[in-house]
């Protein structure tokens, strides 16, 4: 009886597969590298509005989160990951046979992220007065949901500096700071600033366009009858000039 040789058919599955291997790796743009990456926060609407938070009013904090900090934060950030995706699904046992899950809807982990601090911790400032978009800090009443989310966009990065990929956390705000530790054997450690955002979802910026606000939405129909009533007004000649 012929026997089957094993070692021609596993040799030529080994060169096949490290031709394919390295055929992959002699990419143009090689691989995507873990500290190539770039971050730029968004911040909540209720920064500017004068019945939030009291404390996140006051002049020069509040110069800060719309001016120098929010930028030198962005270039700070010294890990942050970019999010996945779980979904959410139940078990389908009104069947006969196998069951199989059936997908009910999405769920998404906070982000962590970690930024280098300043001697001024201007860092540290920032994300408190954020916090304190969300309440009031003499009466502790809670402020809109709207008033306090904002936005985290995280980009993939090549050698050219170029984006690659991006994600956007929609309606995020930083749900919890960690503690700074201190000690005097940690003499020539930098301290960083540790952040969890809570958002509602995240989109790949590329491949899913933003959803239209439902406010946006409602003013642009105002507008648009605003502007049919003006027309409707004006006489048939000079509407040929618009």
């Amino acid at each position: 009886m012929a026997k089957f040789n094993f070692g021609n058919v596993l040799g030529g599955a080994v060169f096949g597969g490290l031709n394919a291997i390295l055929s992959h790796n002699a990419s143009r743009d090689g691989y995507s590298k873990a500290n190539r990456y770039e971050v730029v926060i968004g911040l909540p609407s209720g920064s500017n509005n004068p019945e939030a938070g009291d404390s996140a009013q006051s002049g020069n904090l509040l110069s800060q989160l719309h001016g120098e900090t929010a930028r030198r934060i962005s270039f700070r950030c010294d890990s942050i990951s970019m999010p996945g995706r779980n979904l959410r699904t139940q078990m389908n046992g009104n069947i006969y046979g196998p069951p199989h899950e059936m997908v009910q809807g999405q769920t998404f982990a906070e982000v962590a992220a970690t930024f280098y601090m300043g001697s001024d911790m201007a860092e540290r400032y920032f994300f408190e007065e954020w916090q304190k978009v969300t309440y009031n800090p003499d009466t502790y009443n809670i402020n809109y949901y709207k008033e306090y989310v904002g936005a985290v966009e995280i980009y993939a990065l090549n050698e050219k500096d170029e984006r690659t990929m991006g994600v956007r956390l929609e309606e995020a705000f930083p749900k919890t700071i960690d503690a700074i530790p201190f000690g005097h054997a940690s003499s020539n450690t930098i301290n960083k600033c540790s952040v969890s955002f809570a958002y509602r979802y995240w989109r790949n910026i590329a491949t899913e366009p933003q959803k239209a606000n439902l406010e946006s939405t409602l003013q642009d129909i105002l507008k648009d009858a605003v502007i049919k009533q003006v027309q409707t007004q004006i006489p048939a000649v000079l509407r040929r000039l618009f």
